[in-house]
């Protein structure tokens, strides 16, 4: 069985001007409609990471957070997950600080997150 496509593809292109409109599934397409392109417009990347963290309340906390407060540390990710009860992913982020000698951001923290959460590689 082939593994799900884990790309923009998975979400709809939006429309003009920003992208094709062309559906979930589907390529996005260039020239009018005339053209597949070989990449993916922006605007789909964009929708296509949004999805991606909204499916992780974890991650949508943390990204929040880092958005709000510039330069935010891990550690601080941490305490926030914990405070939120969020303990097995507050865990998973200390446990990578420790190997990295404390060299992580919170947005590195909230990808570890999130490549951990689609299925990747769990430190």
């Amino acid at each position: 069985m082939a593994e799900p496509d884990n790309s923009p593809r998975t979400v709809a292109c939006p429309p003009a001007p920003d992208g094709c409109g062309a559906p979930a599934g589907e390529p996005c397409m260039s020239h009018g409609g005339t053209r597949v392109r070989h990449n993916f417009h922006r605007a789909r990347s964009v929708a296509w990471n949004q999805a991606r963290i909204a499916q992780s309340a974890a991650v949508s906390l943390i990204q929040q957070a880092a958005t709000q407060r510039r330069g935010m540390h891990a550690k601080h990710a941490v305490e926030l997950l914990e405070q939120h009860g969020f303990v097995a992913e507050a865990a998973l982020i200390q446990r990578a600080v420790k190997e990295r000698n404390g060299l992580m951001s919170a947005k590195q923290a909230a990808a570890l997150l999130l490549e951990a959460a689609e299925g990747g590689e769990d430190r």
